[in-house]
């Protein structure tokens, strides 16, 4: 490959990358009339730990009740 097609080739490579980074640049910050809700695209991907997280506090919470209850009952 001649040396003036991988300059050519570069050039257009760092064209192509720098656009498409300042395209998502803008989407991201709504420029463009891009207006997206990414949490409707991506849904239960930004917490993927949801269901686990409930469940946990639920028993957090069964567990507290379960110590009130065990030293009411050492007390009384």
């Amino acid at each position: 490959m001649h040396p003036e097609r991988v300059w050519i080739a570069l050039v257009i490579l760092a064209v192509i990358l720098l656009g498409s980074n300042l395209l998502m640049l803008g989407m991201v910050k709504g420029t463009r009339g891009f207006r997206m809700n990414i949490s409707k695209y991506l849904g239960d991907a930004t917490k993927p730990w949801k269901k686990e997280d409930e469940g946990l506090q639920e028993l957090s919470q069964r567990v507290k009740e379960l110590k009130e209850k065990s030293s009411k009952d050492d007390i009384d």
